[in-house]
């Protein structure tokens, strides 16, 4: 049984993935994923839940069945698996008023039921706060909310204990979403640690708005030739960048912040960006995984760290000031006298104990300079990588990726619990299938 929290764009794109896999996941692992609570985020007084629960049912929220009882859009077209009818399932679902984050648990959870899973997609506080809980109720949680590890030491500690509180019957606390995105970074960090390496330092560009901002105000040299090898020689497989942008002609900051709201890069309150708010839990997270997260605090490393603006309360981001953009460049123009490029870097040293977030001066052909736009990059210095860091690259923006990353968490569990009949696993599309 599945609970969704957090109906925004990557809360629907995962309603949309589950409703499109459960009957391929079904058939080859034989276990159901049975989506019975949507709730639309920790304010909301109400619940989306199915009309008829009962042991051994077979219904399942969609998308089309939550727009149906929250009263939305129309229904939408979604994938079926070959050898199943279409099925109208838009009026399966309920909507049930002073219910909301109190009541969730208990539309989720069924004695007639093994395995009771919480997706939560949203980046609340007071949902993370939750996640303790849940672990001690028996479920798993899966998150891209990155607020609970990156809480107080008592809640951290708290949802360590619950990971272990049942011995072998624990629920799972599945976080790799919460690192990258859809990259594979702290699943890279476990098998390094695991495999007897040391990991002595990691690095990177760690938020993808800065990413973006940086790369678009200070582009590497000769762009458009990469871009142009990738078109000719990937037959085809190269989409090219964001449409409506040359990537390799610098821009004010003005234009770069409006283009990454508009890519959907920033926050709703784009001060949690600026003031590396988000980057710091992500290093409070790294620091969890390498037992460092005792010697800081998430407000400790984000009051330490350069940041791109230094009094953003007094800014008006739906129309920045000529003075702004003139005070940013002119940090840009630093770096370009220096013939480097200007990149947001945050880092864990181990050895120095150490956490820090920092505009940098980087050379253009190293390979934060080369990092593109809306990507991530995450450098482990490790052992048996002392010459040469193991890099994680690529894109960690975007709804589909991200939904998909975090079903391939749940199938990592469920692959340990029950194996697949036949076949390989697919991920020749953004619909991983996964259970």
């Amino acid at each position: 049984r599945v609970g969704v929290v957090g109906m925004n764009e990557l809360g629907e794109s995962l309603l949309k993935l589950l409703e499109g896999q459960r009957h391929k996941l079904r058939a080859r692992y034989e276990v159901d994923l049975q989506v019975t609570v949507v709730l639309q985020d920790g304010e909301s007084p109400s619940v989306v839940c199915l009309k008829e629960d009962k042991d051994g049912g077979m219904d399942s929220i969609t998308m089309d069945a939550y727009n149906t009882a929250m009263g939305t859009s129309a229904r939408q077209e979604q994938p079926h698996a070959v050898g199943f009818a279409e099925e109208d399932s838009s009026d399966l679902a309920k909507l049930e008023d002073g219910v909301g984050l109190s009541g969730f648990l208990s539309r989720l959870v069924s004695d007639a039921c093994a395995h009771h899973v919480v997706f939560d997609c949203t980046a609340e506080e007071r949902l993370g706060q939750l996640h303790a809980e849940w672990l001690r109720s028996g479920v798993h949680v899966v998150t891209a909310n990155n607020m609970g590890l990156s809480g107080p030491a008592t809640q951290r500690a708290e949802i360590v204990a619950a990971e272990t509180a049942q011995g072998k019957l624990s629920a799972h606390y599945l976080r790799e979403v919460t690192v990258g995105g859809a990259l594979p970074v702290l699943s890279t960090m476990r098998k390094l640690l695991h495999s007897g390496d040391k990991i002595r330092r990691i690095d990177g560009i760690l938020s993808v708005s800065l990413s973006y901002i940086l790369f678009r105000m200070s582009p590497p040299p000769d762009t458009e030739k990469c871009t142009q090898f990738d078109e000719a020689s990937s037959n085809g497989a190269f989409e090219g960048h964001f449409s409506g942008q040359n990537i390799g002609t610098a821009c004010s900051f003005n234009e770069a912040f409006k283009e990454a709201r508009q890519l959907g890069m920033m926050e709703d309150d784009p001060i949690k960006d600026l003031n590396n708010d988000y980057t710091a839990r992500v290093l409070m997270i790294l620091a969890k995984e390498l037992n460092l997260d005792d010697m800081y605090t998430k407000e400790e490393i984000q009051e330490s760290s350069d940041k791109l603006i230094e009094n953003l309360q007094d800014c008006d981001w739906s129309n920045i000031s000529p003075e702004l953009d003139r005070q940013i460049q002119q940090r840009v123009d630093s770096a370009h006298a220096l013939g480097c490029v200007l990149r947001h870097i945050a880092s864990v040293d181990v050895k120095s104990q150490t956490m820090e977030i920092r505009l940098v001066e980087v050379p253009p052909n190293h390979v934060f300079a080369v990092t593109p736009p809306s990507c991530e990059c995450v450098r482990f210095f490790t052992q048996r990588h002392q010459r040469y860091p193991l890099v994680v690259q690529g894109p960690s923006a975007g709804a589909d990726s991200t939904a998909s990353a975090l079903l391939a968490e749940l199938l990592t569990l469920m692959r340990s619990k029950i194996g697949p009949r036949s076949g390989t696993l697919s991920r020749s599309t953004s619909f991983v299938v996964s259970h």
